[in-house]
């Protein structure tokens, strides 16, 4: 027998239905909210450079890795002794680096802002002197900057006469012609004595004059802070030899003398910030902040062509050596003193 139909059985079903249904929309609604609120900043940010993400050296702000990379390459007198990276936006972060000149006596902080792939210097405490070694990256021993050299070299050799023999003194050198790494290491050994070389600029570009260009070299050896970095594979060191400073195969470390490990040093430096392709896009129109992927193309095709050879360098030394190097020093077209401390702690 059938039993009545009860209307009101039917509507209290439909009722509990309508909530659960309407109990899931508030969780699909409630999901995707969540969602939006705490995906979208990555899902956005996916899009721009990240200087607080990892590559192949380091598992964090790969940033200042890179940008260590391109200081040593580009700067001769300064490390980094501190930095801070702080997101402020989607794809926009606030960059401080601290700087030290070599003598540890003073510091020169930088501010960037990296707002969307592109990085802004904002802030600069102490206005930055120009390098010396930098403006004379074109010229040689017939340029007229030089006419005059043997004077300038008088009258510093009398400056530096004056100064306590405890004086600590970074001067960079320019060379008459260009030398390469072994003949550098041969002309350190007859004329520095127990001076040090500092940073070694290398020839590697034809064209004279062009400001797109930025000098370069190396380090003798490493100085500044880095994030900790990750352990580097044998297929890594591999291709990329001596990239920082002591990482190489056993083969590499027993092959290579000590002239083709800075050779190989500063091309492979080269050859890995090739591939942070999103670090050097972010160099700015104007400013010559980064290296350009053409410049370090370039570079390397001219370094191949010609081997790694010096025009001066960054040194360390002491009254004594300096005024040896002055009066009897072979190959030295003009001396330039970028820092002196009377006692120095931090050698």
């Amino acid at each position: 027998m059938n039993q009545p139909f009860d209307f009101k059985e039917i509507q209290l079903q439909v009722k509990k239905q309508q909530r659960h249904r309407n109990l899931g929309l508030v969780c699909v609604i409630t999901l995707i909210v969540l969602s939006v609120i705490f995906g979208a900043p990555r899902l956005v940010d996916s899009f721009f450079y990240n200087p607080k993400s990892g590559n192949q050296l380091s598992d964090v702000d790969s940033y200042i890795i890179n940008r260590q990379i391109n200081n040593e390459l580009t700067t001769q007198n300064q490390s980094l002794s501190r930095y801070e990276i702080n997101a402020e936006g989607y794809g926009k972060y606030a960059v401080t680096e601290i700087y030290r000149n070599l003598a540890q006596n003073q510091t020169n902080t930088k501010t960037y802002t990296i707002n969307r792939n592109q990085l802004k210097e904002t802030q600069l405490s102490i206005p930055e002197m120009t390098d010396y070694l930098f403006e004379q990256r074109f010229r040689n021993s017939s340029s007229d900057v030089f006419t005059e050299s043997e004077l300038h070299k008088e009258l510093l050799l009398a400056k530096v006469k004056e100064l306590p023999k405890s004086t600590d003194i970074i001067a960079t050198v320019i060379f008459d012609e260009d030398l390469t790494l072994d003949e550098l290491a041969e002309w350190q050994t007859y004329n520095l004595g127990q001076g040090e070389v500092l940073w070694t600029a290398v020839r590697s570009e034809v064209p004279t004059g062009n400001q797109d260009y930025q000098p370069l070299g190396f380090a003798s050896v490493y100085s500044g802070v880095l994030p900790s970095e990750r352990q580097i594979d044998q297929s890594y060191l591999e291709e990329f030899p001596f990239l920082t400073h002591g990482n190489a195969t056993n083969a590499q470390e027993m092959n290579y003398s000590e002239t083709e490990q800075q050779a190989a040093h500063f091309t492979s430096m080269l050859h890995f910030l090739q591939t942070q392709t999103d670090f050097l896009a972010l160099e700015p129109a104007y400013d010559r902040e980064i290296i350009s992927s053409e410049q370090i193309a370039d570079t390397l095709s001219y370094v191949g062509e010609h081997g790694v050879n010096t025009y001066g360098v960054s040194i360390r030394i002491n009254v004594d050596q300096l005024i040896a190097l002055l009066e009897t020093g072979e190959n030295v077209l003009a001396v330039n003193v970028t820092e002196t401390t009377l006692f120095n702690y931090f050698r």
